[in-house]
């Protein structure tokens, strides 16, 4: 097996399955909708790709290449913590406008 090591923040190792989207939508889809949710179900699957099993980038090398090797010998400091701060973005306005509508259609839903 290939070792990869990650370009975003040097965590070499294995790799875990990403996938996009999220499963809340999907099955509200489902539960309302069974075309949409069957089209996002079947993006999603096809979307699903290997990244970095610690920040989750999709951004994974071989740790064999010059690159890779140029990696692993910057962030690879014997007796060295490495710290990884997550930067968090607030959500875009139409992601906002989004969850707003979804909220409300949910909120007549249940009443």
């Amino acid at each position: 097996m290939t070792r990869l090591v990650c370009t975003v923040c040097g965590h070499v190792g294995e790799t875990k399955s990403i996938t996009k989207g999220s499963f809340g939508v999907e099955l509200l889809l489902w539960l309302c909708f069974i075309i949409p949710g069957l089209i996002y179900s079947f993006w999603r699957l096809s979307s699903r790709t290997e990244g970095c099993a610690k920040c989750g980038s999709a951004d994974v090398i071989p740790v064999d290449t010059p690159v890779g090797r140029r990696i692993v010998s910057e962030t690879a400091e014997p007796g060295a913590v490495q710290v990884v701060a997550e930067v968090r973005r607030p959500p875009s306005k139409a992601a906002h406008s989004a969850g707003a509508s979804l909220g409300r259609l949910w909120g007549r839903m249940i009443r």
